[in-house]
């Protein structure tokens, strides 16, 4: 690609409300400004806008560049987040710093497995509570204090629940028959 058909893809972009066409794609995605990637994958856009446009203008067979370049955008965005999210799902999830199984060291598939059955069986047994601060702390990557402002308690309401949780994940063992409750 010459760099001069890049830039002045860049330019397009930033006329005549083109740049909708990112922020497009990115609500599509379910990206918003409060993601911790948002503004890398804004520029990610930007940079996939200006390369559907020099492709554009060497493919005289197509007529809407708003839908070429949207739709570009789109798969290379979506690429982006799969390839993020499949390396960030075989890392060993811990509440409290410390490894939760062993065994997933070796094998970080399996690790991933046996990690989703613990956090399930995990849930089965918290309170209400317990299961927000759960599911905010893995699948959303709060701070505690994130967690705090989302459900309108105070930190060391936050806190309690922490502290409930790592209580009963120390309670749920792991054997080879499968998860159990100490008593």
């Amino acid at each position: 690609m010459n760099n001069k058909i890049i830039a002045q893809g860049l330019e397009d972009l930033f006329c005549d409300k083109r740049i909708t066409i990112v922020y497009g794609v990115l609500k599509r995605l379910h990206i918003t400004p409060l993601h911790s990637d948002y503004d890398d994958l804004f520029q990610e856009g930007c940079l996939a806008y200006a390369a559907a446009y020099a492709d554009f203008t060497n493919q005289p067979s197509t007529t809407n560049l708003a839908a070429f370049a949207y739709q570009r955008i789109y798969w290379r965005l979506l690429d982006l987040l799969r390839r993020r999210q499949y390396g960030e799902g075989l890392q060993e999830y811990s509440l409290d710093d410390q490894p939760l199984l062993e065994c997933g060291q070796t094998d970080p598939a399996l690790g991933h497995v046996l990690n989703a059955a613990y956090f399930t069986a995990l849930a089965r047994h918290c309170s209400l509570n317990q299961r927000r601060y759960l599911h905010a702390k893995l699948n959303h990557q709060l701070s505690d204090r994130q967690i705090a402002d989302y459900y309108a308690v105070s930190p060391a309401a936050v806190y309690q629940w922490k502290k409930g949780l790592i209580a009963k994940a120390r309670q749920l063992n792991y054997n080879e028959e499968g998860f159990g409750v100490t008593k």
